[in-house]
């Protein structure tokens, strides 16, 4: 049995033009069971409590017979974005950046994945999809596919016989080869393609503040609200590097579908990348899935646990082609992100969070203006267990 609560708190500075609400919310209330049974067959089953979650995140077994070869089936996140196969707890920021927002969060459907070990290396049996100790994991999988930044709640239904095929390749070059700095750099490529029909768009917002910059029920004069209708593909190359207290992730990924409204049918091509990089003042080791501090919190015997700064920029284009179809003056075609972080580990289990960040945009206000900048400072008390 796990668990994990997060309380988050968004502050907008000089937000009058953006009409944000600062505000408390409980962003997860989870508790969930894994394990397995028969030595081989694996499962998780995760419910979220909070307001306006997916209400069943994962569900899934896992049949991990053979580290090669295995067998994931039922409800899981999508082996697309790097980032979002962070633990949701493990992330460096309070929410990830653009490029998870050009790929599904979780998905239905039926994946085989597996790993590799170096040549003179056993494989570890039980592969995730980001694994250290394999040298090399893999993912494919056929889902419904849920669109960009979806997620089926678990009492929705697949609407048409169309399916998305999921890829993805991980490696780690310089494992087992004795350069300690470079054994933590892993390289990947990920990607999907299907073909949904009439398929709702979800808009697309911040990273932090969660507001909504590209809205397609936001349209032009006379033009019906488009679906998602015709071939869809993407491409989403990504790496990080963890070496002793330094950290960093970089993404990019292309999103290319049909935006069908009436007799239009445009052609979207969306982009965005990111770069994130971090570092453990306290010395502890920076790794993928957080940091453990060395020395609990406990003041009284002088012990402040562990302290990661981070820093973080990304970019999404939204294609030009879209505002054929959606408003210009409602929407922004680009935005902008650079944020900050501090995380104050008091334990394995406890985390303290606080982030500054910085949006602004190209276009999405009257008369072809730019939107206002977005200025949030958020900060998260965290328990995982």
């Amino acid at each position: 049995m796990r668990g994990a609560t997060q309380t988050d708190g968004r502050f907008f500075i000089a937000d009058n033009s953006s009409k944000q609400t600062d505000r408390f919310e409980i962003r997860q209330a989870r508790i969930w069971l894994e394990g397995y049974f028969f030595k081989d067959i694996y499962y998780k089953i995760m419910p979220d409590f909070s307001a306006g979650s997916n209400i069943l995140p994962d569900a899934y077994i896992d049949y991990v017979y053979h580290p090669a070869a295995q067998l994931l089936v039922g409800k899981f996140k999508a082996p697309i974005s790097l980032e979002r196969l962070q633990g949701d707890s493990d992330g460096t920021f309070l929410e990830r950046g653009f490029p998870n927002y050009l790929a599904s969060n979780r998905d239905v459907g039926i994946q085989v994945h597996g790993a590799f070990a170096k040549p003179g290396y056993k494989a570890v049996t039980v592969a995730g999809p980001i694994d250290t100790r394999n040298t090399f994991t893999y993912q494919v999988g056929v889902s419904n596919g849920s669109g960009d930044s979806g997620s089926l709640n678990n009492d929705a239904k697949d609407t048409d016989d169309n399916k998305e095929v999921t890829g993805r390749l991980f490696a780690f070059p310089f494992h087992h080869t004795g350069y300690t700095w470079l054994e933590g750099l892993g390289l990947g490529v990920a990607g999907s393609v299907g073909n949904p029909n009439k398929q709702d768009l979800n808009a697309q917002k911040t990273p932090i503040g969660r507001t909504t910059f590209l809205d397609y029920t936001k349209t032009n004069a006379g033009v019906p609200t488009p679906t998602s209708d015709g071939s869809t593909y993407r491409i989403y190359p990504q790496a990080y590097w963890f070496a002793g207290p330094f950290g960093a992730i970089g993404e990019y990924v292309v999103s290319s579908q049909h935006l069908v409204s009436g007799n239009r049918d445009v052609k979207q091509d969306n982009k965005a990348w990111q770069i994130v990089a971090s570092y453990v003042v306290t010395g502890e080791h920076n790794t993928f899935s957080g940091v453990k501090p060395i020395q609990s919190f406990d003041p009284f015997k002088g012990k402040w646990g562990a302290l990661q700064l981070a820093a973080r920029y990304g970019e999404l284009d939204v294609d030009n082609d879209t505002f054929q179809i959606i408003d210009p003056n409602q929407s922004a075609s680009k935005a902008k992100a650079w944020t900050i972080g501090a995380n104050w580990f008091l334990n394995s289990n406890a985390l303290i969070r606080a982030d500054y960040e910085n949006v602004s945009f190209n276009g999405g206000a009257a008369k072809g203006a730019d939107r206002p900048n977005e200025q949030v400072f958020a900060t998260r008390f965290q328990l995982s267990f």
